[in-house]
């Protein structure tokens, strides 16, 4: 099949476009930068551009059979731009497929857990609960999956809790903390979590991009065994060779600190890793949700589970040098 990917020089997407040469498959990727498109296969086809390009009336896009949208920001300065990008951007996209000559046999949109909302600590999201997300990231892609369910073609938003795996800037942060024999978490119980490798994800795209059934559909990728955060930095002080030390924070004094952070990101000019939105995520009890439709509709089920995960990420990142080894 002929794929066009939009963030394929992403995390995940990098992952997907090597699975998918891999396979067979033609990629076409939107690139926004040459240099940024460096780790993805000689074999992959350059589309140049940034998400603008979906607003243009005038656009005309490759004919592919699937679009899978990947692009998005997961940290941001202000709700404006969650807006913008995991948002607009996607009306835009839903829009310029209309306007094409062809039409895709499946758009696949990556929403997340974060749409949904925490979850009890008891019981794991489904796709029967309603969305309740509690911070501007979650809140466009809760309504940016409302978007995609308007197509006049196939669609499939899919919504991936944590995912660890090689090359992931944003766990990149948790891993040198474990190697510094210290890890954090707010209050006196740990955060109850679900997570996925990044192999598990690339082989439930590819699941769902060859569904071929007509309609809408929604899908959360996780691993069927939950955990919490305290377990998390075990496993990753395994990983790295570390014994952590995990320090409980009151969440009043992480609360405390977003003012401040906030303000010290906009005068150093970089980007904020404690705003309200980190810090609402952060001091949730649970973030749990189940793939049992995902298993029960594609036969899609995860292979790796927590220590695998991260066993493989840490080898990934001290093979780029990210980590020492």
């Amino acid at each position: 099949m002929r794929y066009l990917i939009t963030g394929a020089t992403g995390f995940i997407g990098t992952h997907l476009c090597r699975a998918l040469v891999a396979r067979g498959d033609e990629v076409v990727a939107l690139v926004r930068t040459p240099a940024k498109a460096s780790n993805l296969p000689a074999a992959v086809e350059h589309l140049a551009g940034d998400l603008g390009l979906f607003a243009d009336p005038s656009t005309r896009l490759p004919e592919v059979d699937v679009v899978v949208h990947l692009a998005g920001v997961v940290a941001a300065p202000s709700p404006e731009v969650y807006d913008q990008i995991n948002y607009d951007a996607v009306v835009d996209l839903v829009a310029c497929l209309e306007r094409q000559s062809w039409k895709p046999k499946r758009l696949l949109f990556t929403s997340s857990l974060a749409a949904a909302g925490p979850s009890p600590r008891d019981r794991p999201h489904t796709e029967q609960d309603a969305l309740a997300p509690i911070d501007p990231y979650g809140d466009a892609k809760a309504r940016a999956e409302r978007v995609v369910a308007t197509a006049t073609f196939p669609t499939t938003s899919f919504r991936p809790c944590i995912v660890f795996g090689p090359d992931d800037p944003a766990t990149l942060t948790l891993f040198k903390s474990a190697q510094s024999g210290v890890g954090m978490r707010v209050g006196r119980e740990p955060q109850r979590l679900s997570v996925v490798d990044v192999r598990d994800v690339v082989s439930a795209i590819l699941a769902m991009s060859d569904d071929t059934r007509e309609g809408h559909f929604t899908y959360y990728v996780s691993h069927p065994q939950a955990t919490d955060l305290d377990a998390i930095w075990g496993a990753i002080g395994e990983a790295v060779g570390k014994r952590v030390r995990v320090l409980p924070v009151p969440a009043a004094v992480l609360r405390a600190i977003v003012p401040v952070a906030t303000l010290g990101s906009k005068l150093l000019g970089i980007t904020n890793q404690m705003d309200m939105k980190q810090y609402r995520q952060v001091s949730a009890p649970a973030f749990l949700c189940s793939s049992a439709a995902l298993t029960k509709d594609l036969g899609w089920r995860a292979q790796h589970g927590l220590a695998d995960a991260l066993r493989n990420a840490v080898a990934g990142y001290r093979a780029s040098g990210a980590l020492p080894r």
